[in-house]
C-alpha cells in the first residue's frame, strides 16, 4: 500500500514542480481521500500543503490524523506537535503555537526545531533577546542549519553585537559571495562607519544586482566619502529605476552642488518636488539652493508651498527670515526670526541668525 500512495504522490509532486499546481492539487486531494491510515503520508502531506501555502487544508490533515495518535510512536507524535506548532504560526494563532511548544521543552527535547520556533515566536512578540537564546539553543543542536546561523547572525548586528555577527556568517558557505551575506555585512559596515568596506561591498552587489536598497547603499556611502561622482552615479541609477525613492533626491541633489552642477541640483529637487511627496523634506533644501542662487521667483514659489503645508510651522517662518536676510532686509528678517522661535522647539540655527542680525 504504501508503495502505491508513494508513487502517487511523487506523480502530484511532478506536476506541482512543473508548474501544473491545478493538476497537482487535484492528484493531492485524491491521495488524501483513498488513503487516510497512514502517518507517514499524512505527515508528507501537511508538510507538501504547507510549503504551498496551503495552511488551513494543513492543518485539517492535522486535525484528522488526532484521533489516532495514540496509535503511533513518539517519533511520529513528536512530528505532528511540530507540524501543528509551525501552521499555528503562520495562521498568527500565536498563543496555541507557545501552548503546543512549551511542554515539550520543559520535558526535554533534542529536536532543533522545537527551540528554533520558540525563539520565531519570541521575535514576533519583539523579546528579542529571549527569542536570541533559543536561536542559540537550536543551533547548538544543528549546527549545520545555515538560515539560523544567518538568523542569528542577523540579530547579533541588530544588538550591536557585530563581532558575533561577523562569527557566525563566516560559518556559512556563501559568505564571500551570498548575495544576502553581502548585503548584511554592507548594512553592518555602515552603520560602523566603515564606510570604504561598505562601499566595496555596494559595489560588488551593484554589478549584478540593481535594486534600490543596493544602489542607494553605494551612493549613501559614496557620499559618506565625499565621493560626489560615485555618489551621483548611482543615486541617478536608483532614481531612474525608482522614481519614488525620495530619500534618495536631496543626496544627488547636493552632489551635484558639491560638483558644481548648480542647475542640476536645483533640477533634480524639482523633479523630487513635483512627486508631491514628502514635501516638507524636500523644500529646505530646495529653498537653500535656490537663495544662494538667488533666484527669488522660484524661493517665493516653495515658501508658498509650506505655508501651505502648515503656516503655523516655525520652519516656514525660519525660512522667510533666510529669504529676507539673504535680501538685507533685516528688520524682516529679525520678525521672522522671532516668530520661527516661538515654537517649542529649537529650529535649526534660526536664534544664532537672529543674534548675529540684531549685534549688527
Amino acid at each position: 500500500m504504501k508503495q502505491q500512495w508513494q508513487a502517487q504522490l511523487d506523480r502530484a509532486i511532478a506536476l506541482l514542480e512543473a508548474g501544473d499546481i491545478e493538476g497537482g492539487l487535484a492528484k493531492l486531494a485524491d491521495i488524501r481521500d483513498s488513503h487516510t491510515n497512514d502517518p507517514i503520508l499524512g505527515l508528507q502531506l501537511v508538510n507538501i500543503y504547507h510549503e504551498l501555502g496551503h495552511h488551513d487544508v494543513a492543518l485539517d490533515i492535522l486535525e484528522g490524523m488526532e484521533v489516532r495518535r495514540a496509535e503511533w510512536d513518539d517519533e511520529i507524535q513528536g512530528e505532528m506537535s511540530v507540524y501543528r506548532a509551525s501552521l499555528y504560526i503562520d495562521l498568527d494563532r500565536l498563543q496555541e503555537a507557545m501552548d503546543t511548544l512549551l511542554p515539550i521543552k520543559e520535558v526535554g527535547t533534542d529536536d532543533y526545531r522545537v527551540y528554533a520556533l520558540l525563539g520565531e515566536l519570541f521575535l514576533i512578540e519583539g523579546l528579542t533577546e529571549v527569542a536570541v537564546r533559543y536561536f542559540e539553543r537550536a543551533v547548538e543542536l544543528e549546527p549545520d542549519n545555515e538560515e539560523i546561523q544567518y538568523l542569528l547572525g542577523k540579530l547579533y548586528a541588530e544588538q550591536g553585537e557585530n563581532k558575533r555577527a561577523i562569527e557566525k556568517w563566516q560559518l556559512l558557505e556563501g559568505f564571500e559571495d551570498e548575495s544576502q551575506i553581502l548585503r548584511e555585512r554592507a548594512r553592518l559596515a555602515a552603520r560602523q562607519g566603515n564606510f570604504e568596506e561598505a562601499l566595496a561591498l555596494y559595489e560588488r552587489l551593484a554589478k549584478d544586482e540593481g535594486d534600490a536598497e543596493v544602489l542607494y547603499g553605494a551612493g549613501m556611502t559614496a557620499y559618506q566619502l565625499d565621493d560626489w561622482q560615485r555618489a551621483v552615479r548611482y543615486l541617478a541609477r536608483l532614481i531612474e529605476a525608482d522614481a519614488d525613492y525620495i530619500v534618495a533626491y536631496p543626496l544627488l541633489a547636493e552632489a551635484l552642488w558639491k560638483l558644481g552642477m548648480r542647475e542640476q541640483a536645483v533640477a533634480i529637487y524639482r523633479q523630487a518636488l513635483s512627486l508631491r511627496i514628502e514635501e516638507e523634506r524636500l523644500l529646505p533644501g530646495y529653498l537653500r539652493f535656490v537663495i544662494e542662487l538667488r533666484r527669488w521667483d522660484e524661493a517665493n514659489e516653495a515658501l508658498a508651498r509650506l505655508r501651505e503645508l502648515d503656516e503655523e510651522d516655525p520652519i516656514y517662518w525660519y525660512w522667510q527670515g533666510r529669504v529676507a536676510e539673504a535680501k538685507g532686509k533685516v528688520e524682516e528678517a529679525l520678525a521672522f526670526y522671532e516668530q520661527a522661535m516661538n515654537g517649542d522647539e529649537a529650529v535649526a540655527d534660526a536664534q544664532e541668525r537672529y543674534q548675529n542680525l540684531f549685534r549688527h
